[in-house]
């Protein structure tokens, strides 16, 4: 993806349907880390290249280290953002800071794994299976457009679901 909030999208779907399971905001730090190397070329270089990271074996790393770091540096940013909110405004926005490690783990995980299939279809220097294989199975299978409107699309429906869910909660208070 050309701008890392397309890939939250699908993140969004996977929240709404499993939200104890699933730290969407481990899932997104996942997401930054591993755009952080094409924007780093594209600093160094000019070139915004994915070498490394957007593989399957740089996924591993990425899911790694999203899992170590990043459920530290969620549970803190969700601490900041709920003593941002105003009591109205934490109703409907507030989430608990404490992530599980399975949460953690699964958001790592899927946010790493995710985040090189579906470059792999935008992005011709993406090679997923390297340094095993320079096979690009999946460029090109859908187009650019669709691929970000299923993204785009992903994220409003998971949008929808977790501010029903959020209000049936409500409701019953």
């Amino acid at each position: 993806m050309p701008i890392t909030p397309f890939h939250f999208g699908p993140g969004a779907v996977v929240k709404a349907v499993a939200p104890r399971h699933f730290s969407f905001t481990v899932f997104a730090f996942s997401q930054v880390l591993i755009d952080l190397e094409p924007i780093g070329f594209f600093l160094v270089t000019g070139d915004p290249v994915h070498p490394y990271l957007h593989t399957y074996l740089g996924a591993a790393l990425v899911f790694l280290a999203s899992w170590w770091a990043g459920r530290p540096a969620c549970e803190w940013a969700l601490r900041v953002w709920n003593a941002w909110l105003s009591p109205a405004q934490a109703r409907w926005l507030a989430y608990e800071p404490q992530i599980s490690g399975k949460a953690a783990a699964v958001g790592a995980f899927i946010g790493a794994y995710s985040h090189v299939a579906i470059d792999s279809i935008m992005h011709g220097d993406i090679r997923p299976f390297a340094p095993f294989s320079d096979a690009r199975p999946w460029l090109g299978v859908i187009s650019i457009d669709n691929l970000q409107w299923i993204c785009v699309l992903s994220g409003v429906a998971g949008l929808v679901v977790l501010f029903a869910l959020r209000w049936r909660a409500l409701r019953r208070m």
